[in-house]
């Protein structure tokens, strides 16, 4: 049998040196093209776009002089991954990404955006990840991300936005992650979250929230982590996370909230790390926390310049956690428990620590 001789593509770009570099590619043997790590300066897109059945293409980790132009890739219909992580960009013209309409995911994360227009994103059904993260960002207009029904996750953690309108996520009901951590967020309308029955995890901790309303997120029943530290909050009602069953982590450390009820945790059995330390607490009653099984670590406490006062804390209802391992309270609290525990077995180990150490009155 004749073997058919497999015309390579040669794909061109230079690296920092000025170098030229040619590098082929069979394209019977792969649709993935990675050139990361390359120290490349400069790329020839049209060589790229020559590879039949492009679905990924990752640039990340590369040291460009000049913005890169996207044009060649208009025409790349198959392109489904575009990775342009931490390069030096400080901006990019997506217009050329409105007819690849099967990417699913867009990474622009650790780069020097200081703007960036979604637009060419609209009707991108196929989209499921937007990775923006650690620019320098002040104002995101994600509008047209309003039919991207696909999308899964939004990563604008680390940039510098002061506002946010999260309107056009009512339309995104397959959304799973909203990261928005290290902002400069002073409030924020979660309404348009409880058309996201499937968000799992929600970071917004290091802003300046002055307040938030959670009660959007009473239909997000498969919320996992809600992290909210490091903001400005005086007080936080949880009850709208009653209905959310499946949370294993929640974040309230340093803020200035005076008081808080942890009922609504109450049926949060697969809870394993809650940290309110670091707020202005006098008291705080433990019991809603005796039917979270699974917590195993709890902090109430730290070094925090502005911390928690307990004058007392009842652990008692703490016995009923079994994987308890981290428990930090302050030196000066006096910590009492339930006397039918002191010679129990099976005793949680952050308790069984501190039982040691002398530091519990049995009552």
């Amino acid at each position: 049998m004749e073997c058919v001789k497999v015309d390579l593509v040669t794909v061109t770009y230079k690296n920092r040196d000025g170098r030229t570099v040619e590098v082929e590619v069979d394209p019977d043997d792969s649709s993935i093209l990675d050139l990361s790590h390359k120290k490349i300066s400069s790329i020839d897109l049209e060589s790229v776009v020559a590879i039949p059945g492009l679905t990924k293409l990752d640039l990340s980790r590369n040291t460009f002089t000049h913005p890169l132009d996207l044009s060649p890739l208009s025409s790349c219909k198959t392109l489904e991954s575009l990775d342009l992580f931490k390069n030096q960009f400080d901006q990019v013209d997506l217009t050329p990404l409105k007819g690849c309409k099967s990417l699913t995911e867009l990474n622009l994360g650790a780069n020097n955006l200081s703007e960036i227009d979604l637009s060419p994103l609209k009707g991108h059904t196929n989209l499921r990840r937007i990775r923006l993260f650690n620019n320098q960002l002040s104002d995101v207009d994600i509008t047209p991300l309003a039919k991207c029904t696909g999308l899964e996750y939004l990563e604008i953690e680390s940039n510098a936005l002061t506002e946010i309108d999260l309107s056009p996520l009512a339309g995104c009901s397959a959304l799973k992650q909203l990261n928005l951590m290290y902002n400069q967020l002073t409030n924020i309308d979660l309404s348009p979250l409880s058309s996201c029955l499937g968000l799992h995890f929600l970071y917004l901790h290091h802003n300046k929230l002055q307040d938030i309303d959670l009660s959007p997120l009473a239909s997000c029943t498969k919320l996992r982590i809600l992290r909210l530290a490091g903001n400005q909050l005086s007080e936080v009602d949880l009850k709208p996370l009653n209905t959310c069953r499946a949370l294993r982590r929640v974040g309230l450390a340093m803020n200035r909230i005076e008081e808080i009820d942890l009922s609504p945790l109450v049926k949060a059995t697969e809870l394993s790390f809650l940290d309110i330390a670091g707020n202005r607490l006098k008291e705080v009653d433990l019991t809603p926390l005796s039917g979270c099984t699974s917590l195993s670590e709890l902090y109430l406490h730290s070094d925090h310049p502005t911390d928690n006062e307990f004058g007392s804390l009842d652990l008692t209802p703490l016995f009923g956690c079994p994987d308890l391992e981290d428990l930090t309270v302050s030196d000066s609290t006096r910590l009492v428990a339930d006397s039918k525990y002191s010679k129990g077995k099976g005793i949680p180990y952050a308790l069984e620590e501190l039982a040691d150490e002398g530091r519990i009155h049995w009552e």
